[in-house]
């Protein structure tokens, strides 16, 4: 544990919470981003010498990491049923999604409750802002028909009779997310949406990344083989991901690289046609444990990161930052919060100019070691030591 650690230890002594109760739908062993995140938080936490839970109703073990871990069963249900521990004297009960939160804001101590916005829930009925391809203007009626219609082929008579429904889910989460006792978003890009949806008190605090820990797990090799120089993208093949957008990005780039892909969804046939269609060397390795992930982005070349969505506060690049990769991103959401400029990657607007940020990066060494020099500094500001002060000011204010 280094210094600065260990003054934050010391500081949470001072000020100790009790108990904080992390209450999350999703949670390692097999979660995407926002579950990773929140087991950061935890382990941070704990560190620097609180009573730390979780709720989670993800399937796996309890106890995972030495923290304890609650999993419950939410089928059925619009949310995540908190247990009587929050009823604890000095506890602080802290959701990271829609379902805790609403499990957590429906008790009568709903001040106590710190909610953190991840993705898009209060405000788009999908969570994702993107509709047919393209980013959504707004979940007015219009918009709305559109979307239902061309998620689940409703033509426009049928698509308005979910309207309602979904209008008033969404002031459901609405007028919940206003009792809290503080709302925290991950990034300025997500604090802007939720300030232009009405919603006030707002503070960011984004996703922390331990380098130490991240460095450590990377180091070995991992249990599949890979190319000696590959491009790489790691997340959902889903179309707010951009997949589609992939094999143009490194056929257009044109430095030969093979495509290595760690990721499932809906999107993998697709992604291998495209391959096929442009002579793309594809390696598509589907799911992976988190350690064989985070091996594969250490031994990149660069990662490709081509989100149509408005990313709230990527995980994945988080731990480029920690690892030193290089990334070619696209301008979205809080991705610029990240990755400042000639700081971790190169930061464009549109396929094209994607593309050749894949080929500056696959062809220029010199800049790859300037960006990876960038990243490593630029993770410092999301270590567990930057940020754990501020999450226990929250938990003070609240208990």
């Amino acid at each position: 544990m280094g210094p600065p650690l260990r003054a934050a230890r010391a500081g949470a002594a001072r000020h100790r919470v009790v108990k904080i109760l992390l209450v999350s739908e999703v949670y390692p062993p097999r979660a995407g981003g926002a579950g990773w995140s929140t087991r950061a938080l935890a382990l941070a936490l704990r560190e620097a010498g609180h009573r730390v839970a979780v709720v989670t109703s993800s399937p796996g073990p309890p106890n995972l990491d030495g923290l304890d871990v609650r999993r419950l069963s939410v089928r059925g249900r619009k949310r995540l049923v908190v247990p009587r521990a929050f009823d604890e004297a000095e506890c602080v009960l802290h959701a990271q999604h829609s379902l805790s939160a609403l499990g957590g804001l429906a008790g009568a101590r709903a001040w106590r409750v710190a909610v953190t916005v991840r993705d898009h829930w209060p405000v788009c009925f999908w969570s994702t802002r993107i509709s047919q391809g393209a980013l959504c203007p707004g979940c007015g009626t219009g918009p709305m028909t559109r979307c239902v219609k061309g998620r689940v082929g409703a033509p426009g008579p049928l698509a308005w009779g979910a309207i309602p429904y979904m209008k008033a889910d969404l002031a459901e989460k609405r007028s919940a997310l206003r009792r809290a006792g503080a709302i925290l978003a991950v990034s300025e890009a997500i604090a802007a949406e939720l300030g232009a949806a009405g919603l006030s008190r707002v503070e960011v605090l984004p996703n922390m990344v331990d380098a130490a820990e991240t460095r450590a797990l990377a180091s070995p090799e991992p249990s599949f083989a890979l190319p000696a120089r590959f491009l790489l993208f790691v997340g959902k093949l889903e179309e707010n991901k951009g997949v589609r957008l992939l094999v143009p990005a490194v056929a257009g780039a044109g430095t030969g690289l093979p495509l290595v892909v760690l990721g499932e969804g809906s999107l993998a046939h697709a992604l291998k046609f495209d391959a096929a269609a442009a002579g793309v060397s594809l390696v598509l390795r589907g799911w992976a444990h988190r350690e064989d992930v985070l091996r594969a982005m250490a031994r990149a070349t660069a990662i490709v990161f081509p989100s149509l969505w408005p990313e709230p506060l990527s995980r994945v690049l988080l731990e480029a930052l920690a690892l030193g990769t290089p990334v070619a991103a696209m301008d979205t959401g809080g991705t610029r919060e990240i990755l400042e400029d000639g700081r971790g990657g190169l930061v464009v607007e549109g396929a094209a100019a994607l593309s050749e940020a894949v080929g500056r990066l696959g062809r220029d060494e010199g800049l790859r070691r300037r960006l990876a020099e960038g990243a490593r500094q630029r993770a410092e500001a999301f270590s567990p030591a930057a940020l754990v002060p501020r999450y226990e000011a929250v938990y003070r204010r609240l208990r």
